[in-house]
């Protein structure tokens, strides 16, 4: 039966005197709505309160979508960084202790990337203890709407029972007149609380439509985040064993050249205590350089003259090859450097050991002038290749294996970066180790100026 018939039905019941109808309504009214009370009313706001929870649930969910998404970019760009430190330990192309602060400074990134993960699954925490209050309130909801159905269901079949009574039955039956009126006052002016359930009724559906929306929608978002923040853990922990293998190959690089060093100290050694050798040594390391430095600066100003050379280099040099520094350019105690200007013994570029076979590449693009055995050197001699960036600026790779790989001849365009060679021990060399000279103006100079 609807509302609107349930008040028609009233309107057809017998009225009574004002002044009786307000002693039986404060009568009767007091049980019944004290058989109600254990039913939660539904307060004025619950409507707004739930759509203000949609409306938070919904930022909530807006804002993990957004963590996601910037966790996302972060591991992106963490992989990358990563991969170029494998790939630099892997060709050994930045120095050790440049690798080990590159390393550092990803594990401070990751830890970062950790926090912020840590962080999402918080929240996703919050957000499944969200779905679990919102079904509490769900079931609450729905059981206050049967109770409120139930007993208007009940009023409303006690009316219908009271309206198919006649007045004259009511009152041979009743035990007394005042009971009999009583009777009839109950039926009749209950509607208008009647009519205030059927409200709250019509609210409570309202709001456990909300209600209902709000526990699927937190449920699915909670999935469809569950799933990616699975992936992005997974992630996580690929990175984790990226950078724990990148420590260790680090470590094995650091040992290894450890013992490839301590070969070289005790090869220089002996080569200081056999006069002989360390002369031709020394003839190697300077008379050897100058005069094919000479030559090289001959050959650079002949092709400068045709333009095949640029006259000036804009660009800025790179390290050809990573590693540990074991000689800097300038005076140093090594007896196999020659004297020059006030120092007994001056070195003429900068030595990078690494592991036997490392990849050199050009410091930058220019023409190839020279590749091959130093033909003024002692035998041994040293495998080199020279590269004039313009010409003013040359650069020297010496001591390589005395093979040229594909695309480096005499008269080869290279580009920065580009493979010229590999490390090696060729010439008066104590070990494995790159010779990196730069020759400006027909002068060596400190490679570093131009890095």
């Amino acid at each position: 039966m609807t509302a609107s018939h349930d008040r028609r039905v009233y309107r057809r019941r017998p009225r009574l005197l004002p002044f009786l109808r307000i002693l039986l309504v404060a009568a009767v009214l007091s049980p019944v709505l004290s058989y109600v009370g254990p039913v939660a009313p539904a307060r004025a706001d619950a409507l707004s309160d739930a759509i203000a929870e949609q409306q938070r649930l919904s930022k909530m969910i807006a804002d993990q979508k957004v963590q996601l998404a910037n966790l996302g970019k972060q591991q992106a760009s963490l992989k990358v960084e990563i991969g170029a430190t494998q790939q630099n330990l892997v060709g050994v192309r930045t120095s050790l202790d440049d690798a080990q602060s590159q390393i550092a400074a990803l594990q401070g990134e990751l830890n970062g990337v950790t926090a912020r993960y840590d962080q999402l699954v918080a929240t996703q925490s919050r957000l499944k203890t969200e779905i679990a209050q919102l079904t509490t309130q769900q079931n609450a909801k729905q059981r206050e709407l049967e109770v409120r159905q139930e007993i208007l269901a009940a009023r409303l079949r006690d009316a219908y029972v009271t309206d198919q009574t006649p007045l004259l039955q009511q009152l041979l039956t009743a035990h007394s007149l005042t009971e009999a009126l009583s009777d009839v006052a109950y039926y009749g002016d209950l509607a208008q609380a009647d009519t205030a359930i059927a409200e709250k009724i019509r609210q409570d559906q309202k709001i456990l439509v909300l209600l209902r929306e709000n526990v699927d929608k937190a449920t699915s978002a909670n999935q469809e985040i569950a799933d990616q923040v699975g992936s992005q853990k997974k992630e996580l922990d690929d990175q984790n064993g990226q950078l724990l293998k990148a420590e260790s190959d680090l470590e094995k690089l650091k040992k290894q050249l450890d013992g490839q060093l301590a070969q070289q100290q005790a090869a220089e050694s002996k080569l200081a205590r056999n006069q002989t050798q360390l002369d031709a040594a020394v003839r190697s390391n300077g008379q050897a350089l100058d005069d094919l430095g000479n030559k090289i600066d001959s050959l650079v100003a002949q092709e400068g003259a045709t333009g095949r050379i640029p006259s000036r280099y804009s660009g800025q040099l790179k390290w050809p090859m990573g590693g540990v520094i074991t000689q800097e350019f300038g005076c140093t105690g090594v007896a196999s450097e020659p004297r020059v200007g006030s120092c007994r013994h001056f070195h003429q570029g900068i030595d990078v050991a690494a592991p036997c076979l490392t990849p050199v590449y050009a410091a930058g693009a220019g023409v190839v002038v020279f590749a091959g055995y130093n033909p003024y050197d002692a035998p041994p001699r040293a495998w080199l290749v020279i590269i004039a960036h313009s010409t003013s600026i040359v650069t020297w790779y010496a001591h390589m294996t005395g093979k040229a790989p594909p695309g480096i001849y005499v008269g080869a365009q290279v580009a920065s970066g580009q493979l010229v060679g590999t490390e090696n021990t060729t010439g008066h060399s104590s070990g494995c180790h790159l010779h990196w000279a730069v020759r400006v103006n027909g002068q060596f100079t400190n490679p570093r100026l131009f890095l």
